[in-house]
């Protein structure tokens, strides 16, 4: 049965979670790569040790801006396209493909250059699958359910993030026995993910089967131009909405991506020792904070959107603060802004698949995760030149994360003034009232 988003029928839990699953083998890509795989990567390949986090962050900000301007250009032209598999199944089909290939490329990178290379494949591939998929919640779901499907995909991802990063740092760990093998042995483990969640997320939606039609393309300014432009008076909450996400996220990375290097130079334990106890400690978080994202997502139905994203951000602030007071609490640190992203998650994608127009839903949301890759790129580049910096000209080992968690709590408190200073948000139509052309069932 095709996915058919002119319905005002419920879904069963068991379609809703069906639909959203290939969000599990995409961030079981990234959690795989990082901290795991890509730091390890970056320590081989530098010899300086005063310098590795700043070109781990300045590795990662690269393959970012890839994410910045491929997910408004895929989306809309998965909002347009008419092939005899639908809309969005080609985009997807194509970006794992190129996701595999790039997973293969940083395993086997013997040069910055080349692991670069394999970064930023891997991006390109995994946004074109994203950018194309995502739309599935704003046409698809009744509102009523969208708060309990963002948390069905935040479970998903907070499951990969354990499941990725546990597995990742248990085999990177094994290098010195296995060698290189240890290294493929990790990516197949995404790899593998990708492709079945992708298979089952494929079938839940259905394929569109009627007779392709063929669009004209528009010139490459045209499409340009209308890739990144948003109707801000039409859709006045999105730009706040844009702006707490970047400095939410920016606060969520800048707390986590660094964490491996911590564990070095904080509190001195070997790279293979840090692999084996962060993926351990990810294992107890994620663990807690899954009994805590579903009922986000059934609140942030009840109670609304916006007091959960504020909630999240108080919550998330106050465990970076502690971080600052003192860096040894590094573990209820984690618990709390965990905890806050993990209700974030749930009750931020809900607020923005109510804000989305339906018919260009995939295009609005690939600008929307503009800000998501914004405050990421922020975090890492700004994160590791801070630490590098701070570290290396003190002498010490432990300023530069300080430092780098005081500001990650100013941006928590920022997110949340944005939120409560955000007009209320104007839902779009429900999916019966989307126009028949707006489907995500292919």
């Amino acid at each position: 049965m095709a996915f058919d988003p002119a319905t005002e029928a419920r879904l069963t839990l068991l379609r809703l979670a069906a639909i959203v699953v290939v969000s599990f083998g995409l961030t079981l890509i990234s959690s795989t790569l990082e901290p795991a795989l890509l730091s390890s990567k970056v320590i081989a390949l530098v010899p300086d040790r005063t310098a590795d986090a700043a070109v781990f962050g300045a590795v990662t900000f690269g393959g970012l801006l890839v994410a910045v301007f491929a997910q408004p250009l895929i989306g809309a032209w998965s909002d347009r396209a008419r092939t005899r598999l639908g809309r969005r199944l080609p985009f997807m089909l194509a970006g794992a493909t190129g996701a595999v290939a790039g997973l293969i490329l940083i395993a086997s990178a013997d040069s910055i250059a080349l692991l670069v290379a394999g970064l930023l494949l891997t991006q390109l591939s995994t946004n074109s699958v994203l950018a194309s998929w995502q739309p599935v919640i704003a046409e698809g779901v009744p509102q009523a359910q969208r708060g309990l499907a963002s948390g069905f995909k935040a479970g998903f991802d907070l499951l990969a993030a354990i499941v990725g990063r546990l597995a990742a740092a248990e085999l990177v760990s094994l290098q010195p026995e296995w060698g290189s093998a240890a290294l493929y042995a990790a990516i197949t483990v995404p790899i593998a993910g990708l492709l079945l969640t992708l298979l089952i997320t494929v079938r839940a939606m259905g394929v569109d089967r009627s007779a392709p039609k063929v669009e004209a393309p528009l010139p490459v300014a045209s499409a340009l131009r209308q890739a990144f432009t948003v109707d801000v008076r039409a859709h006045p909450t999105f730009g706040w909405w844009f702006a707490n996400r970047v400095l939410f996220w920016a606060g969520v990375i800048g707390s986590s991506v660094f964490l491996l290097f911590a564990a070095r130079d904080v509190f001195g334990m070997s790279e293979a020792e840090a692999q084996r106890v962060i993926g351990r400690v990810i294992v107890v978080l994620g663990t807690a904070l899954g009994l805590v994202i579903l009922p986000a997502g059934w609140l942030a139905d009840r109670v609304g959107r916006r007091p959960m994203v504020i909630a999240a951000g108080l919550m998330a602030a106050t465990g970076a603060a502690l971080a600052v007071v003192n860096f040894n609490l590094i573990l209820p640190v984690a618990i709390l802004i965990g905890a806050g992203t993990g209700i974030y998650l749930s009750s931020s994608l809900a607020l923005i698949n109510d804000i989305v127009p339906k018919t260009e839903a995939a295009r609005y949301l690939g600008v929307a995760n503009i800000a998501t890759a914004s405050g990421s790129a922020l975090a890492r580049l700004g994160g590791g030149a801070l630490i590098s910096g701070l570290n290396g000209a003190t002498g010490s080992s432990v300023i530069g994360y300080q430092a780098l968690y005081a500001v990650v709590a100013v941006f928590f408190v920022l997110s949340v003034i944005v939120m409560a200073l955000a007009p209320a948000a104007r839902p779009t139509s429900s999916p019966s009232r989307a126009r028949a052309s707006a489907t995500a069932a292919d």
